[in-house]
């Protein structure tokens, strides 16, 4: 064998070894926006079924306490990513906090006015003036009823809002002691019917209320050094949400077999698919994509309610250059 063709033989094993060697995987953490509920399913398959791994991503979840929280740790480069109720993220955003959003795939709020059916007829927005309404002080109750009132030209003093904590409004509106609680749909539905009642809903975004809903985040840093890699989070989660969708019971089931969750499958599949239906479609191909005038409505609304101050122009909110 000549020496030119030993060159040319060691070259081609070496290019097979390299090759059966996998790359190191990209670490990648993500904060959700609370602890562990039904639509968290979407990222739990995820990584058991390896998507994200086949993505090259080595990927944590770590349970939440409040979008609020999550955009603020995220901002701090304590996570890379999280998983958020978008409107608190604009709120931190605009505060400073080095942040953005990077994708939304619940552009319609869930915020809501929801109470029993044959027990309250919610109609229109007059039609809370007669009810005793359950809201939790602080945080997106009282965001939603500030937009609410401002939006509909109906101050809050023609309402009866009794302060309940979150755990207080379920037991409150399930025993009649208020009328209709705000919350969101999804969650709330779910709880009236997994007490053999029909939901009576009215969703803020019937009212004019552009609030935005669950998206994903990422800090500052990250989005500068490893875009790549959020790219690929999201394109491996949206296989998650398809997945998940596809059996919601299956996902369920998966997801009490992993994690502690409450519930009956049965309420936790209302909650989950009340969620997704509220939700863009992973099959769609603008999935995760924001607009600017979805960004600017949101902006201009917040700052009407001095939510936040004005100073930053929409498009400082958001990017959608990591949309798989």
């Amino acid at each position: 064998m000549t020496r030119v063709h030993m060159i040319r033989m060691a070259a081609a094993l070496g290019l097979v070894v390299c090759g059966t060697v996998p790359a190191q995987a990209q670490k990648v953490s993500l904060l959700l926006d609370w602890a562990w509920i039904p639509y968290h399913t979407v990222f739990l398959i995820a990584q058991d079924r390896g998507f994200y791994k086949e993505a090259g991503l080595d990927v944590t979840i770590e349970q939440g306490r409040g979008s609020a929280t999550t955009t603020v740790v995220v901002g701090q480069g304590t996570f890379d990513m999280g998983h958020v109720n978008i409107t608190n993220a604009a709120q931190a955003i605009a505060k400073g906090v080095p942040l953005k959003s990077v994708a939304v795939y619940q552009h319609r709020t869930a915020a809501s006015f929801i109470g029993i059916k044959g027990k309250v007829n919610l109609k229109d927005a007059a039609s809370l003036k007669t009810l005793k309404i359950g809201s939790t002080p602080g945080g997106s109750d009282a965001l939603s009823l500030a937009l609410f009132s401002k939006l509909n030209n109906m101050p809050q003093s023609q309402l009866n809002v009794v302060g309940l904590d979150g755990a207080a409004k379920r037991a409150a509106l399930l025993s009649g002691s208020v009328d209709v609680v705000s919350g969101d749909s999804h969650a709330y539905s779910a709880i009236v019917r997994g007490a053999g009642q029909q939901p009576e809903m009215l969703l803020l975004g019937d009212l004019g209320v552009p609030l935005l809903g669950f998206g994903f985040i990422a800090n500052e840093t990250f989005i500068k050094n490893q875009g790549a890699s959020i790219k690929k989070f999201l394109a491996a989660s949206k296989k998650g949400f398809a997945a998940g969708i596809e059996n919601p019971t299956k996902a369920c089931e998966f997801m009490k077999s992993k994690v502690l969750l409450t519930g009956a499958i049965e309420q936790c599949v209302d909650y989950f698919m009340g969620l997704m239906d509220l939700s863009q479609k992973p099959e769609d191909p603008n999935w995760g994509r924001q607009t600017l005038d979805e960004w600017k409505a949101l902006v201009a609304t917040l700052e009407s309610v001095n939510e936040i101050q004005p100073g930053k122009t929409a498009d400082a909110f958001f990017t959608n250059d990591f949309v798989p």
